[in-house]
């Protein structure tokens, strides 16, 4: 754990057109999933989490999409047409993924969880099964954070 490195701060807009700063993530587990509409493990791994956003979503985890590459209406149209009601950036330059440099970001889909001090815990590569993502988020929500 004390090997973890912080994560960068970014921002930007979300589809819904609001600002966002991940300064607002502070003191909660964070899932930053990276995806795009035109990418076909996406469309199988995006149910998933919102099944366990649905689940964890009141136990101080947030989770937040990062829709890169992509066109804002066929990122909506994907949204709605997989039901994820938590967030999404809209990132069709990849920003968000070179601000997390050293980390392997820029593969769609990939996923980073943060623990509670906003320090990177997991980085995923690929899809993430959902009983891995229920698993890690138990182990990092029984961890204890430093004050």
């Amino acid at each position: 754990m004390e090997s973890r490195q912080f994560a960068p701060e970014f921002g930007g807009e979300l589809l819904d057109g609001t600002e966002f700063r991940s300064t607002s993530l502070a003191g909660d587990i964070t899932v930053i999933n990276f995806w795009g509409s035109w990418c076909a493990p996406c469309r199988v791994e995006t149910p998933e989490f919102q099944a366990v956003y649905a689940d964890v979503a009141d136990s101080g985890v947030r989770f937040l999409g990062v829709d890169v590459k992509d066109q804002r209406q066929l990122a909506q149209a994907f949204v709605e047409s997989v039901g994820a009601e938590y967030p999404s950036l809209f990132d069709p330059r990849g920003e968000v993924a070179l601000a997390f440099r050293g980390f392997p970001a820029n593969v769609v889909p990939s996923t980073i969880l943060l623990d509670r001090a906003g320090r990177v815990a997991a980085v995923y590569v690929a899809v993430v099964p959902e009983e891995d993502l229920r698993r890690s988020l138990d182990l990092l929500l029984s961890e204890v954070t430093p004050r």
